[in-house]
């Protein structure tokens, strides 16, 4: 199950997945050299002289155990959803009530995304893929979760979508103004669950690179099958199928949180 971030409940109520072919004139940059972001726009700048870049390597012997770090909590219902692509990635777009309080504070959950293959590593180890799921609250602060995958089982949610992938794979990858309504899709009940992550201040991994970006990776690993990863890559433009994920950024004096629920 997608129990690192997630438990996935199916059927608890329908929601509509809409299939949203987006313009490929939102692509302004891509991964065929991700160290020249900073100086294709001025937009972009901090994407070469920001000094809180994210992803980062995680080097797990270097974090240390914050006592005071709380439990992630989570409360996503999710109604329907946006399941797009601009050749960059694929992403849901979500409506519904999605919460994540950190320190009193509540993010809503505004998207997701996959990265593969993923973007932050652990002890050097890069995986099969990552999810980050987006949160923003209403002063316009941000907060990612980031959950990797290595392969192996399939992910459950990822299986669900894969009808929906497959349809985006048959569109162009400079992608289309047309937007398409798929059938009516299982409802999402995405529940809290305290999970052991790392926590430090980071940034966007795309550009413009936003700092001031609070990232949360849960330690545990989840599973994905090769067919999967390959379902998320279809949809993407050629320079992006290989890897759309940024390369590691230096840390800068960072230290990297660790919750530890044990």
């Amino acid at each position: 199950m997608y129990s690192t971030a997630v438990t996935l409940f199916l059927g608890v109520a329908s929601f509509l997945l809409t299939v949203v072919l987006s313009s490929g004139e939102v692509e302004k940059f891509n991964y065929s050299d991700p160290w020249k972001w900073g100086s294709e726009s001025p937009e972009n700048a901090i994407c070469s002289s920001g000094k809180q870049q994210s992803p980062i390597d995680i080097i797990t012997s270097d974090v240390f155990v914050n006592e005071t770090l709380k439990p992630l909590t989570r409360d996503y219902h999710v109604y329907n959803a946006s399941l797009a692509t601009n050749g960059i990635q694929v992403e849901v777009v979500f409506r519904g009530r999605g919460e994540l309080v950190i320190d009193g504070k509540t993010y809503y959950l505004k998207q997701m995304h996959w990265h593969t293959p993923s973007e932050h590593r652990l002890n050097g180890v890069q995986y099969a893929a990552e999810l980050h799921q987006v949160h923003a609250a209403t002063d316009g602060s941000r907060t990612v979760v980031g959950i990797l995958f290595k392969y192996g089982p399939p992910s459950a949610l990822i299986t669900m979508l894969k009808p929906q992938l497959d349809e985006l794979a048959k569109q162009p990858c400079e992608g289309s103004d047309q937007h398409k309504v798929v059938p009516r899709f299982e409802s999402l009940y995405l529940r809290r669950r305290p999970r052991n992550y790392y926590r430090y201040l980071g940034s966007l991994t795309t550009p413009p690179c936003d700092e001031n970006i609070l990232w949360n990776v849960l330690a545990k690993v989840k599973t994905i099958s090769k067919d999967q990863v390959e379902a998320l890559k279809a949809p993407l433009c050629k320079v992006n199928q290989r890897d759309n994920a940024r390369p590691i950024q230096a840390l800068n004096g960072r230290r990297v949180q660790l919750y530890d629920k044990n």
